[in-house]
């Protein structure tokens, strides 16, 4: 009697498209109910922060402790709500408005110092860099640059903002001067939920999540973000262009 040939394995079950969507539909509103509560909780610690005297030393510690831990936890949670509002426009639909990049990038500068008190922000702006966009979602581009400067950046390092004009596009760059980006990883380290540390290796830490945001945020305003080489050589350099507003039509005179 022949031997009976092997059963076939069925094959391996993906996940369809509308399973996927409800994932990340529940992993958006997870995020938004979060939210609340986490606000709330960092509203306490900061209150009992400033308490300062009353409290010992070692209580001053696990207050600055649970502080960071919990900004960087509301971190992970907005680029959840930004990355399903990138992947439903109907959840977060920007508007965009006519602003000058110059002055969005240096109120950017401004917040960016405060967050990353190690590092040295500085900003070197030629305006007026009149631009047709969404601002939350350029002054997000500018954070999440920065955020990642400030990640792979020395202590004490200067991280530098450069705006000015190149031909019909706003060029906002931000330029870090820590190790740079490893060719192998130049290809790659805009795609979602990749994680590369400036050798090209794997990267601890995070969803890598913001080069992704900030790439897909600067397509969604009709711009692009790309890594170009940095002045010097040394770092690091991401530029975000943003096309320049046409003037109004001037009025016909009879």
């Amino acid at each position: 009697m022949a031997p009976r040939p092997p059963a076939r394995r069925p094959p391996p079950t993906s996940i369809t498209s509308s399973s996927q969507e409800r994932v990340e539909e529940l992993v958006a509103t997870a995020a938004h109910k979060l939210r609340r509560p986490l606000t709330a909780l960092l509203g306490a610690l900061a209150t009992l922060q400033q308490r300062g005297p009353a409290l010992s030393i070692a209580q001053q510690g696990l207050l600055a402790m649970a502080r960071r831990q919990g900004t960087q936890l509301q971190r992970l949670l907005e680029q959840l709500l930004v990355t399903a509002a990138l992947d439903h426009p109907q959840i977060g639909v920007a508007r965009p408005s006519l602003v000058d990049a110059a002055a969005v990038a240096t109120e950017a500068t401004v917040a960016a110092q405060l967050a990353h008190p190690h590092h040295r922000i500085t900003i070197q702006a030629v305006g007026p860099l009149l631009v047709r966009v969404d601002p939350l979602a350029i002054t997000r581009i500018l954070g999440n640059l920065v955020d990642n400067a400030a990640t792979h950046a020395p202590t004490g390092s200067l991280i530098r903002l450069i705006c000015g004009r190149d031909g019909n596009q706003a060029v906002l760059a931000v330029q870090d001067q820590g190790p740079g980006v490893a060719a192998e990883a130049r290809d790659r380290i805009f795609e979602r939920c990749t994680q590369v540390d400036r050798h090209g290796g794997p990267a601890a830490g995070g969803l890598g999540l913001g080069l992704y945001i900030a790439r897909q945020l600067a397509l969604a305003n009709r711009g692009d973000l790309r890594l170009s080489d940095p002045l010097g050589g040394r770092g690091a350099c991401f530029e975000l262009r943003l096309p320049i507003a046409r003037p109004a039509a001037a009025p016909i005179q009879d």
